[in-house]
């Protein structure tokens, strides 16, 4: 295996504050707490000194928000490691067909944002292509120099782990490259988009902007104001992203010099607003968007979705190989319908997470009733972690039966018998209607004379053949065939089936290859000829022909084993007892299926579910607003809906009861290990919204197109914009004596106003298609009303009409957006009348969700609450809420007199 080296997490996430010197790091693990470092990135570790210590602290001293950076790392794949290992300074390096050991890294980022300069958002439109007529922001500024001063570009940085270990993205280039920022703006103007440092061991520290916001229109009257949540002419934020690129400095003792090899491909770093409750997950999260848009567009698990028939022996597509991806999604491709997830790893955090938003707001109080976690509630995971028991004893026994059946041809016999029976009443209705028919026509009586005395004798005659054709079939037919099929069982396995159905199946699958079996296949095929032969003047001849495909369909089940393994499927149902799949199948039932977004409920409908309650999740879709292309409810993602699927029919492992840990239902990520590459994609990931993406969180729709993707979880990036200047041959012939700085000083190209996917992604291209500034849209994200009065409209216009019967049908639904990034409600500590209490309290009280309180949040977002979970509380469930001390608490509240004092100080 040839070695090559990687970046991850192949995207990175690093977060805004308002601290000006202090940060932390942000979580690489589901759920968790920022990492505690020092001024220069590296980790602060626990008294064992084997775990990195989380933080305690989100502020600083002076109550301001402390950044959280993306720390990024050399991941190296060889023969060892094949799923890849973490590199630090001083490990053995290899290529360029040199050996050596790690002295440096070189590290370029390049962050940027285009948001100013970008489309208007509008919901849905522009995920397939923008219309041509679609406006853009700002669209008063209309030359192409003047729009590309929209853009905040500082161009790239470099930064290494021994000369040059900082460096900041600020307004001024200095000697490296020509910048663009906006001019003062108001309330806040923005002069950096952050800096990237190095730690110890070599790994990228990517710190973002302080959160500032504003408008370069302060000048005019009514200014600076917010008049949407997403597009504000005029305003700019800090926010930002880009390509993050690695290039290693090897010391060869070979050639007693230092050498350069270029890490494989960049990762990509998006800088988005602080995460206020970090230990709560979204209900999808943006791991489980880009891992169900792998296994679907990249073939990235096909045991799992692939081709029929496959599964057991995966296909492997590379994910590059864009040809070879066509020619599979062209088959008819299927969710690998045995496939059995473990509960505790992939079944209950998706139900684990729907409860925990009861602690952030109470709307859920009308809709989630009995949807908690309690005894009484239906996520227990103590009842839902229980898969189908069987009776292993019981089992035994009716396999044994099964084999003893199918060795003497008794199974063959049973299971057709159904289908001789139905023909035998076929052919003697036939019979008996011809019989009938006969003595109508032939017996005519004299007047006055029963019809039955007319002709008795050939009446009872067609009568009693009509009855007596059922019992001429089947019983010699059906002998005959047995006896067959017993003399071939025991040619080709001997007289003794065993008990071991297993070992039988294999057994008897095997024996095809024997001398012997041509032969006994023959004689029981001629045998099986003989016994339809002499059946066939016994009846129609259209029945018969019936009888033959019959019987030939289950001699192929026969040679198979399938008849086997159908008995096995009967006796696992009739030994299997399974208390608790009522439960399961009314939580899969009340989920929205994929593409039921626009559906609030099933209601009276034939086909209803749930009788009549609102399905599942209860939050808002990626477009409840207008009624271009809308999606009013949220649902989870297909690879969700599909685990689950499992789970309900039953068809799914318990971790505990199969001895393989003892899970904490109440801290369902504890155990995750970032082991590989891979783990730490997927761990950062799973702490940024999947959903809903209107526009989103940190991110939005822009990351479920696999046009952007190189591969899964690695960004397509423009190498224009993402290389280093110069090469690492260059490097290696001036033993790198030049300054990249020399280099990068010739960039070509500004970054474009446009999108170009076949050439890549450029820094801003992700976080441009966000709301702006970023604080209106995290403000307004706290309820929607959502029509539910048709399932094809938001907005219905009952007064165009004056169709006063609409007005009174018409409905909506108060519905949440996104809890778990933007609290509504939560517990706050509080001392009252000297005692320690808990207060259920407004999260942004004093902002309201109008966009003069839009406004406000752009200097007040700092100063909200963060929640955690209680130290030292248990997080199971109270039989009597509100427990107290509730398990998760906001902290941390900046008081606004505190602050004033230290300002004026």
């Amino acid at each position: 295996m040839l070695t090559t080296y990687k970046i991850h997490p192949g995207i990175g996430i690093a977060r805004l504050g308002n601290s000006p010197d202090e940060f932390c790091l942000s979580p690489e693990k589901p759920a968790a707490l920022p990492i505690e470092c020092d001024s220069q990135g590296n980790p602060l570790m626990s008294p064992d000194g084997l775990t990195e210590r989380t933080t305690e602290r989100f502020k600083d001293a002076e109550g301001r928000i402390k950044r959280q950076g993306a720390r990024f790392q050399i991941y190296v794949y060889d023969e060892e490691s094949p799923e890849g290992r973490p590199m630090k300074l001083g490990d053995p390096v290899s290529g360029g067909g040199n050996q050596g050991f790690l002295v440096d890294i070189q590290w370029r980022t390049y962050l940027a944002n285009k948001k100013s300069s970008w489309y208007e958002f509008k919901q849905l439109e522009g995920e397939h292509g923008y219309a041509p007529d679609h406006p853009r922001r700002n669209a008063d500024i209309t030359a192409d120099e003047a729009r590309q001063q929209l853009i905040i570009d500082p161009g790239p940085r470099i930064v290494d782990c021994t000369k040059v270990r900082a460096a900041s993205f600020d307004r001024d280039g200095r000697d490296v490259y020509a910048t663009t920022f906006p001019p003062p703006l108001q309330p806040c103007s923005i002069d950096t988009l952050g800096e990237i440092k190095t730690d110890d061991s070599g790994r990228l520290i990517v710190l973002g902007g302080h959160g500032h916001s504003g408008t370069f229109k302060a000048d005019q009257f009514g200014q600076p104001r917010i008049d949407t949540y997403a597009n504000n002419d005029g305003w700019f934020d800090d926010t930002s992203d880009g390509p993050v690129t690695a290039r290693l400095v090897m010391y060869s003792p070979e050639v007693g010099a230092t050498r350069f090899i270029d890490v494989e491909y960049p990762a990509w770093v998006i800088v988005g607003y602080p995460r206020y409750a970090p230990e709560m997950l979204d209900m999808v999260t943006m791991d489980d968007v880009v891992l169900d848009m792998s296994i679907q567009q990249f073939a990235y698990r096909t045991d799992l979705y692939g081709k029929a028939g496959t599964f057991q022996d995966p296909q492997v597509i590379p994910p590059t190989d864009t040809e070879a991806l066509v020619m599979w999604k062209a088959n008819k491709l299927r969710w690998n319908p045995d496939y059995k997830p473990w509960f505790y790893r992939d079944i209950w955090p998706i139900l684990f997470r729907a409860d925990q938003f009861s602690y952030l707001t109470s709307i859920l109080g009308q809709s989630n009733f009995p949807h908690n976690q309690s005894p009484r509630g239906s996520f227990d995971p103590y009842k839902m972690s229980v898969p189908p028991m069987v009776d292993k004893d019981a089992l035994a026994a009716c396999d044994k039966d099964c084999l003893a059946k199918h060795h003497s041809g008794e199974l063959f016999v049973d299971e057709l018998a159904p289908a001789v029976t139905v023909l035998e009443k076929q052919s003697a209705g036939k019979l008996f209607r011809a019989a009938a028919a006969m003595a109508a026509t032939a017996a005519i009586a004299p007047q006055g004379q029963p019809l039955a005395a007319a002709a008795p004798t050939k009446a009872a005659k067609s009568v009693n053949a009509a009855n007596a054709a059922e019992a001429d079939i089947s019983t010699p037919f059906q002998s005959a065939v047995q006896k067959a099929l017993a003399e071939f069982a025991r040619t080709v396995l001997g007289k003794n089936p065993g008990s071991d159905y297993n070992a039988y199946l294999r057994k008897w699958r095997a024996a095809a290859e024997t001398p012997e079996y041509p032969k006994a296949k023959e004689d029981l095929e001629q045998a099986v000829q003989n016994a339809l032969a002499r059946v066939r003047n016994g009846m129609d001849e259209e029945l018969w022909q019936q009888l033959r495909v019959s019987t030939s369909e289950h001699l192929k089940k026969y040679h198979t084993g399938k008849l086997l393994e159908e008995c096995r499927v009967k006796c696992l149902v009739k030994t299997t007892s399974d208390p608790y799949r009522s439960y399961r199948q009314f939580l899969f039932d009340i989920l929205r299926q994929p593409g039921e977004e626009n559906v609030f409920r099933i209601g009276s409908k034939p086909s209803s579910r749930v009788h009549g309650l609102p399905l599942m999740p209860l939050l808002c879709g990626d477009n409840p607003i207008s009624n271009t292309l809308p999606s009013k409810f949220l649902a989870l993602t297909p690879y969700q809906y599909y685990l689950l699927r499992q789970w309900s029919l039953g068809l799914f492992y318990s971790e505990e009861l199969e001895g393989w840990g003892h899970p904490d239902p109440w801290n369902p990520y504890t155990d995750w290990v970032n082991r590989t590459g891979r783990d730490l994609d997927m761990g950062v990931l799973s702490n940024v919204l999947g959903g809903a993406f209107c526009p989103g969180g940190e991110v939005g729709w822009i990351l479920r197109n696999p046009a952007v993707y190189l591969e899964p979880y690695r960004i397509k990036v423009d190498p224009g914009f993402s290389s280093f200047r110069q090469t690492a041959a260059q490097a290696n012939a001036n033993h790198g004596n030049v300054p990249e700085a020399d280099y990068s000083a010739y960039v070509g190209d500004d970054l474009s106003q446009d999108d170009n996917f076949d050439a890549g992604m450029q820094p801003g291209d992700l976080t441009k298609h966000m709301g702006i500034p970023w604080q209106a849209d995290f403000n307004e994200c706290s309820t929607q009303p959502i029509n539910v009065t048709y399932a094809e409209w938001n907005q219905i216009y009952p007064a165009s009409e004056g169709d006063s019967l609409m007005v009174r049908e018409e409905k909506a639904w108060e519905t949440l957006w996104w809890p778990a990034h933007r609290p509504l409600q939560v517990w706050e500590p509080a001392v009252v009348n000297g005692s320690l209490t808990y207060l259920w309290l407004d999260w942004s009280r004093g902002i309201p969700q109008t966009n003069a309180g839009d406004l406000k949040m752009v200097t007040e977002w700092w100063k909200l609450a963060f929640v955690i979970r209680t130290p030292g509380v248990s997080n199971e469930p109270s039989e009597v809420p509100p427990p107290s001390p509730p398990p998760y608490i906001a902290v941390e509240r900046t008081a606004v007199e505190r602050t004033k004092r230290k300002e004026d100080a």
